[in-house]
């Protein structure tokens, strides 16, 4: 992981459904979802490349990032890549949205001069920046209650660029470091009940997943392979997805939160990355 990596998760309550995620196998980067039967469905179709999608709490719609012409801005559609629209219009790259449980807002990163946290409706109206510092600000991730966003930020070691788990209420308020190790720690995923964030801590040339209390306590790594990242929480709270590279491609793969139970979701050619599943009733 390094300090321009992305890829955090929101998980929101409920049965497993499809797990959506960026690809290259088609040769351009675009959304895709794995339905539960295996098959694998191409959202979009950009001259860009969409990538970083995040399923609403209703799981009937998917915020990502979309570059074009250079610049990358916050979009959503529905959850079957229809009505698609474009949220964010700054000038600097916006992207890696993730949703709050009313659906009404969407945080994501801000890459304007330094890297910031920001909110705004889903209208693309009332942004706001939340975490307002000289430090770099990246992975929203939203709690599943709405009182939390987590995030990583180098804020307390700029200069070696050695990123921590922070969590913050969700107006920016009462920032809180979680991690105090010598890796680079981001990418967090909330479980469902709110209870723990799995993350991915890196260093050096190796990175694995790492599962937490949401107070910081009770770190357990949960991979070994020093290649794992992206990770993603299920909604019913059994298994974490998350990206693995294979002969140097991302792929998907699935685990339990106690690190048993790896299993491969995708096979192919092109790099696969991005994962986030699904909330349905």
């Amino acid at each position: 992981m390094t300090a321009s990596a992305l890829g955090s998760s929101s998980t929101f309550p409920g049965r497993n459904g499809a797990i959506a995620f960026n690809s290259a196998r088609k040769r351009n980067v675009d959304v895709y979802v794995r339905k539960s039967n295996g098959k694998v469905v191409r959202l979009t179709r950009s001259k860009g490349a969409d990538q970083y999608p995040s399923f609403s709490a209703d799981g009937k719609r998917l915020a990502f990032g979309r570059v074009h012409a250079g610049n990358e801005d916050v979009y959503v559609m529905s959850s079957s890549g229809k009505a698609v629209r474009r949220v964010t219009r700054g000038p600097q790259d916006e992207t890696d949205p993730t949703w709050s449980p009313d659906g009404l807002h969407v945080a994501y990163t801000n890459f304007g001069g330094n890297d910031e946290i920001y909110v705004v409706g889903v209208d693309g109206r009332g942004a706001v920046d939340l975490t307002n510092n000289p430090a770099s600000e990246l992975d929203p991730a939203w709690s599943p209650d709405g009182t939390k966003i987590a995030f990583a930020s180098n804020r307390d070691d700029p200069k070696a660029e050695a990123y921590d788990i922070y969590v913050m209420n969700a107006d920016g308020s009462n920032q809180v470091r979680l991690t105090q190790t010598p890796a680079d720690d981001g990418e967090p995923s909330w479980s469902p009940d709110g209870a723990r964030i799995v993350f991915v801590s890196a260093s050096g040339s190796r990175a694995d997943l790492e599962v937490m209390n949401a107070d910081g306590s009770n770190v357990v790594t949960i991979t070994h392979s020093g290649h794992a990242f992206e990770p993603a929480w299920s909604p019913d709270g059994t298994k974490i997805a998350f990206t693995s590279l294979i002969g140097g491609r991302g792929e998907l793969f699935s685990l339990n939160p106690d690190g048993t139970g790896l299993r491969r979701l995708t096979r192919n050619r092109y790099d696969d990355g991005a994962a986030d599943w699904q909330p349905l009733p």
